[in-house]
């Protein structure tokens, strides 16, 4: 089981009233935790979803370009170290 860390965040008091009122307080932990997993989950699809779209998007063929770039320069500077 993963180590546990305690974490104090500043919530809107009528918020986490509510949120108190229909949880007890031996699942409220548990139930955050789902909580941040899934929002952290959304926040990754939509950075790959983005990723995605830069690599095959025909629009954002300029950036590739760049990108292209910057690797052939990186890789020939490595080669001349």
């Amino acid at each position: 089981m993963p180590i546990a860390s305690r974490a104090i965040y500043s919530i809107n008091a009528d918020l986490l009233n509510r949120f108190n009122a229909l949880f007890p307080s031996r699942e409220r932990s548990k139930i955050v935790e789902r909580m941040i997993e899934k929002v952290l989950q959304e926040h990754e699809h939509e950075l790959l979803e983005a990723v995605r779209k830069i690599e095959t998007d025909p629009r954002y063929a300029a950036i590739r370009e760049v990108s292209d770039d910057i690797d052939r320069t990186a890789g020939e500077a490595l080669q001349d170290a």
